[in-house]
């Protein structure tokens, strides 16, 4: 992904929502993302377990 485009997201998240943090989900593909929105003092969260969009590649949820 492009890092400086999540981090200008970041960024704009932050300031009009009050947010503390940001959620990003994803595996190696967002370390660059990641590493340049802490770098910015923005804390990051991870998702864990499965996402509701990832479900359509395993079927369903039963």
């Amino acid at each position: 992904g492009d890092s400086k485009m999540a981090l200008k997201s970041a960024i704009r998240i932050m300031k009009e929502s009050g947010a503390h943090s940001v959620k990003l989900e994803g595996g190696a593909e967002v370390k660059d993302s990641i590493k340049r929105i802490l770098s910015a003092g923005i804390p990051v969260m991870g998702h864990l377990g499965l996402t509701p969009q990832s479900i359509y590649k395993f079927g369903t949820y039963t």
